[in-house]
């Protein structure tokens, strides 16, 4: 799975088996014996596996190189389409700009929403509806974007900080989690590490 790695096949399916249970770090290094670094370093290696997963299937935005940095943005777009919920890194989103999609006209909104429903600022852990014009009454929108935006949240919080540089990761992690929450997660990971080296 990693490069210059000496642990087993079967410490490594224990790995995965307790990841896609969704156990952080340090509760897999006291399961596994394993020292919390090489967890660690296991955990980036299967949620770099899923970033690129979840960018090849992404209908809107181009899929990163794979030799390119990942993107280090608080601010992410989520988009639905064919019952699947997509996030994106806006990289050239700043503060000004957050603060001004409150203030666009409906036409403006409908414009946006054609792409994203919402964008949301992880330092802030706030989400701006770009949609919410649609229901007529300016009212919040309760449905399957809300829902993965609280799903994410409580999800996130648990790290109780997150390095700005793995932010990344962990949102696409969730994306892949939330589209995927019915289907067997331990053979899915597995399928895309297929116990190769990491790239």
């Amino acid at each position: 799975m990693l490069k210059g790695a000496h642990l087993t096949e079967r410490k490594c399916r224990e790995i995965v088996y307790l990841f896609c249970e969704d156990l952080t770090a340090t509760q897999i290094s006291h399961i596994t014996g394993v020292s919390r670094i090489t967890i660690n370093a296991y955990l980036k290696m299967i949620r770099r596996k899923i970033a690129s997963s979840c960018e090849k299937e992404h209908p809107f935005f181009p899929h990163r190189n794979d030799n390119s940095n990942i993107p280090s943005s608080v601010f992410f777009a989520f988009s639905k389409w064919n019952n699947h919920i997509y996030t994106s890194a806006l990289e050239s989103m700043n503060r000004d700009q957050i603060s001004d999609l409150n203030k666009m006209d409906p036409e403006q909104m409908k414009e946006k929403s054609s792409l994203m429903q919402a964008v949301v600022d992880i330092s802030n852990w706030k989400i701006y509806r770009l949609d919410q014009s649609a229901n007529g009454n300016g009212r919040a929108v309760m449905d399957e974007i809300s829902g993965f935006w609280g799903l994410t949240k409580n999800r996130l919080l648990k790290f109780r900080g997150l390095n700005r540089n793995t932010i990344y990761l962990h949102i696409k992690e969730c994306e892949f989690r939330y589209n995927y929450r019915n289907e067997d997660m331990n053979s899915l990971i597995l399928q895309l590490i297929n116990l190769r080296p990491a790239d």
